[in-house]
């Protein structure tokens, strides 16, 4: 898969082995790095040359690498408008976005705004180094081939059909998003399916 992986570079000293161990875990797992600006960017940031770049230029650069992806990795314990502003346009993009927090993230609330995007394409997962490469697998191995649709013939007893015509009426939704976000959630809350996507 081509992946899209960023993150931001303000703490960039406190959380480049982080960031080099998930570039490191995509690259030996045979994924192609969109854009790949970490080498470059951590000679930049030890000769303090990273204030003298063109920030449009790399502002054009990451949203051409987030098109071309086909899922998008922010590792997002140091939030800021970057990231969060690549995440919306990786959404916008239909694009499947991962947003990585470790465990020691210093949030003040347990919901925060990224909490209220609606969106079956974006996963939030609170990582440790003992889970990143599975978490990391997981995520690319539910949304390889997402853009591939499939179309198959349902049958429903009246009790089912009769739900699904009150959660459309109620929830405003089509018959078939009901259908969809009742799979999204026993997809999501499956344990033994997680174990599943991390066999080879």
């Amino acid at each position: 898969m081509k992946i899209y992986f960023t993150a931001s570079t303000a703490k960039f000293n406190q959380f480049k082995s982080t960031y080099f161990k998930i570039r490191k875990i995509l690259i030996d797992q045979g994924h192609v790095l969109t854009r790949d600006w970490l080498p470059h960017t951590e000679k930049l940031i030890e000769t303090k040359k990273h204030k003298l770049r063109n920030i449009k230029n790399i502002y054009k650069a990451c949203i051409k690498s987030i098109r071309e992806a086909d899922a998008v990795i922010i590792e997002d314990t140091v939030s800021n408008f970057s990231t969060g502003h690549q995440i919306t346009k990786a959404l916008q993009m239909k694009k499947p976005t991962l947003v990585l927090w470790q465990k020691t993230k210093n949030r003040q609330f347990n919901q925060m705004f990224i909490h209220g995007l609606e969106s079956n394409l974006l996963e939030i997962v609170e990582y440790n180094t003992g889970n990143l490469e599975e978490t990391i697998l997981i995520f690319l191995r539910k949304f390889r081939n997402i853009a591939k649709k499939n179309r198959f013939h349902l049958v429903l007893d009246n009790l089912e059909r009769s739900y699904i015509d009150w959660a459309q009426h109620n929830y405003g939704k089509s018959r078939t998003q009901v259908i969809r976000d009742s799979i999204r959630k026993a997809l999501d809350e499956d344990e033994e399916y997680k174990k599943y996507l991390t066999q080879n």
